[in-house]
């Protein structure tokens, strides 16, 4: 299970270098990867098996300057979207970085985030999904940024979230919500109907100790991050637990991505590094 294939990444400004936090974990239809380097604020491109494409960003407020980059999405017309956390906003690129547009500021209004645009997600029609992690909500957005629907406040019941992390979708439709401090997965339909959910604070399968990235593989199979316990579970749709795996020299892992041969790809962003392996069957 998890069979290891590679790694790549070491502490550093330079290309395939990461500053303290290799954070989000994107790929395409071509299996290349894009990183999300926290600290550099800058995404970096590699191909599947971590050899160095491009790169863009810097630090700064301006249109493709970015202020701790957290996580990014593409669309079906291959443009990248980028959660700029600290800059409170959505910025939109071609995939190799050119700038499109960008939308957000800091609030709680409608459109705006507080203080962590953090995970982003775009499904089959090209709408956005960002968690509003201290605003404890998921919005939804066309693609340009105009806002659709939300869904989320702060608490313990359904469909509630105590500061939401990361969001995945499958072919259904269906997006599923790593519920962070809450320890668990909810599962909504596209419009933020509560589904389903699963997860407690524990050790055992099926618990987490803190859960952050979360992805899906071609069969509606869900992949979490479980920090904390420094492992990966897998599920199947409803939340039954199927597998899971650790490696020894996982330290602080920190988001989960599968590309189309279901390869499974984590970054660690305590040893800036990204690992490859087969997907767990």
């Amino acid at each position: 299970n998890g069979t290891f294939i590679t790694k790549w990444g070491s502490h550093g400004t330079a290309d395939g270098q990461f500053s303290s936090h290799a954070h989000g974990v994107l790929a395409d239809s071509l299996n290349n990867l894009y990183i999300t380097d926290r600290f550099n604020d800058r995404v970096q491109k590699f191909t599947s098996n971590g050899t160095f494409i491009t790169k863009w960003g810097s630090y700064g407020t301006v249109d493709g300057q970015f202020n701790e980059p957290h996580s990014s999405t593409i669309d079906k017309l291959g443009n990248i979207y980028v959660s700029d956390m600290k800059n409170n906003r959505v910025q939109k690129f071609t995939n190799n970085g050119t700038f499109i547009t960008k939308w957000g500021s800091h609030g709680t209004a409608d459109g705006q985030f507080s203080s962590h645009a953090h995970g982003v997600l775009a499904d089959s029609l090209n709408n956005l999904y960002i968690t509003d992690r201290f605003n404890d909500r998921v919005q939804k957005f066309t693609s340009n940024g105009t806002f659709i629907t939300k869904w989320g406040s702060y608490g313990t019941v359904d469909g509630q979230f105590n500061e939401p992390h990361s969001s995945t979708i499958d072919k259904l439709g269906n997006i599923y919500v790593s519920d962070m401090k809450n320890n668990r997965v909810q599962k909504f339909t596209n419009n933020g109907t509560f589904i389903t959910k699963w997860g407690s604070h524990g050790t055992a399968d099926g618990q987490f100790g803190l859960l952050l990235g979360i992805d899906v593989d071609s069969s509606g199979n869900v992949y979490t991050v479980d920090q904390t316990n420094s492992r990966i579970q897998k599920f199947d749709s409803s939340g039954r637990f199927i597998t899971g795996w650790t490696n020894p020299e996982f330290s602080k892992l920190e988001d989960i991505e599968l590309d189309s041969a279901d390869n499974v790809y984590v970054t660690d962003r305590s040893k800036n590094e990204i690992f490859k392996f087969v997907q767990a069957r």
